[in-house]
């Protein structure tokens, strides 16, 4: 599930073909975009990556919480 964000829906899309590259149909992948509010389970991850993007001591504190950092931006 993804947070929707309405006009930035379509950039989650073009992230996840982007990273999966040509694999990206056969993958199985199944993800839906949701308002956060509908699915407490996105309150979760919204906590953590508000916390990873503050920095600081709000990073030290989230950090036991997450795996893998992997930069999804594109060039």
């Amino acid at each position: 599930m993804f947070d929707s964000r309405e006009v930035r829906d379509d950039h989650d899309l073009l992230t996840i073909r982007t990273t999966l590259g040509k694999s990206s149909w056969g993958t199985g992948l199944f993800y839906e975009h949701l308002p956060s509010e509908n699915d407490p389970l996105l309150w979760i991850p919204d906590i953590v990556a508000w916390c990873y993007g503050a920095g600081g001591d709000w990073l030290r504190r989230v950090r036991p919480l997450m795996g893998n950092v992997i930069d999804t931006r594109l060039p």
